[in-house]
């Protein structure tokens, strides 16, 4: 199972380092965008979901209360989304998102779109090809596509890179 907590804001990797040496799995999906400053592309890495990180747990025994301060008393950790009062956990077809955008521990990179004459966007490569169907929108001069992904059932639209070929 998979539960959600937040954390302040740009301690998203350190706060996913410190609970990993603490034997917790924290997944912290990330992304390379590219941004145009002075006329010229760079990249950038940074968190797909800033502010917001995931934990692993095993299905077979609940999230204790020990382990529950323990993480919540970790510095930069502003609490856990809830269900009423008890941690909320993620459905399993939203874990699966999870899994697709943590990308094996890898920031996703940009897929590779190419737009016919006729105005259509085929997806050649990387990580949209499997889940275009989530595609809300793609600016390929900005080098942006936006899908969405659903977080504890409600909808989020989330910005990923592509290159137009």
């Amino acid at each position: 199972m998979m539960y959600v907590f937040q954390v302040k804001p740009g301690t998203d990797l350190l706060v996913a380092s410190n609970l990993r040496k603490r034997g917790y799995f924290v997944r912290c999906p990330q992304r390379t965008l590219f941004l145009r400053k002075d006329g010229e592309w760079t990249e950038k890495t940074e968190p797909v979901f800033a502010g917001y990180l995931f934990l692993e747990h095993p299905y077979d025994k609940p999230l204790s209360n020990a382990q529950y301060y323990d993480i919540c008393n970790t510095d930069g950790v502003v609490g856990f989304l809830k269900n009423g009062s008890t941690p909320a956990q993620l459905a399993e077809h939203e874990e699966q998102y999870i899994h697709w955008l943590w990308n094996y521990g890898k920031p996703i990179a940009a897929s590779h779109v190419y737009k016919t004459p006729h105005g259509d966007c085929m997806i050649l490569s990387g990580v949209l090809r499997d889940y275009s169907d989530r595609i809300v929108s793609m600016d390929l001069r900005q080098r942006r596509a936006r899908i969405r992904v659903p977080i504890c059932g409600k909808d989020y639209k989330v910005t990923l890179p592509v290159i137009g070929i």
